[in-house]
């Protein structure tokens, strides 16, 4: 949960700019929000799902569940470009409605990748004596994702019905899971790109875990949550010494961007042959690989 508030929030950027985004994107991000929402936040999703992922997710730190792990870590920009091709090939769901969530996959992606030379900048100065690496992320996330929610609105949110609507990831609110064609849409791309992928009960799960997330955070307990995560120093970590994060998740979504303009090429020829592939993976490599000049 530590990061899902940035990132369906930057996703949210993204579509307050929608003129900047490649055009087979940008009817997507204006009519279909809640999916671009749930594509920002799949790598958070798993997370929430059952009462110990949920529980530790509330408190923060903890070892991330291995779906999660799978795909931040092992073909993250595989298992993007595999939907894509599913959505361009009018499979297993509207248009649109994949096309918003491609897009909103991708923000994350790339927001991540931004963020994370902070974290490294951060870390030695900001982490408490024996806290784990997992637990410290967990905390500056949360720490970011309030920050910028103030610098954006004003206010965090969290506590009012008011956040509800960012984690709203269908058109429907409630605790229901996830639809078929968007569960084949996950199972298809991550058994391509990781060799694995979860069941519809687990992903069902996530989004029940979500729902409840939402109206915890949404409620006094989210109050609760504000006050006793708070983060000493927490606006120098936000915009401080080496630090912007402000400016890291504007250069995310420019990288965005960019990567939406390729992958916006490939949808236009129907192509998504290993060359083509290339082409997005020169300008958004996997984990390790370097980046094309």
């Amino acid at each position: 949960m530590s990061a899902l508030l940035l990132h369906v929030t930057a996703v949210e950027r993204l579509a307050a700019q929608v003129s900047t985004v490649a055009p087979e994107f940008s009817k997507a991000l204006g009519e279909d929000l809640e999916y671009a929402r749930f594509g920002a936040a799949l790598p958070e999703l798993p997370a929430l799902g059952g009462w110990a992922h949920g529980v530790g997710s509330w408190f923060g730190g903890g070892e991330r569940p291995r779906f999660a792990r799978r795909l931040l870590e092992h073909a993250p920009v595989g298992f993007g470009l595999k939907a894509a091709e599913l959505v361009a090939n009018g499979a297993l769901v509207g248009t649109e409605a994949g096309l918003a969530f491609v897009a909103g996959y991708f923000t994350q992606l790339c927001v991540r990748r931004s963020l994370e030379p902070l974290v490294a900048t951060v870390m030695p100065r900001a982490r408490k004596p024996n806290e784990s690496d997992g637990a410290f992320r967990a905390r500056l996330e949360w720490s970011w994702s309030l920050s910028l929610l103030q610098e954006l609105h004003g206010t965090t949110m969290v506590g009012t019905p008011a956040v509800r609507t960012k984690l709203l990831v269908r058109k429907e609110a409630g605790p229901w899971g996830i639809g078929r064609g968007f569960y084949e849409l996950i199972r298809v791309s991550s058994q391509e790109a990781l060799g694995e992928a979860p069941q519809k009960a687990d992903v069902d799960s996530w989004m029940r875990g979500l729902y409840l997330a939402a109206l915890a955070l949404g409620s006094p307990l989210g109050r609760l949550k504000l006050l006793g995560s708070a983060i000493e120093g927490q606006q120098e970590l936000f915009r401080g010494p080496g630090v912007d994060v402000w400016r890291a998740v504007e250069d995310g979504l420019t990288h965005t961007r960019e990567v939406l303009t390729v992958l916006g090429g490939l949808i236009r020829r129907g192509s998504f042959s290993a060359r083509s592939r290339g082409k997005v993976l020169a300008v958004c490599p996997e984990a390790g690989a370097p980046r094309a000049a």
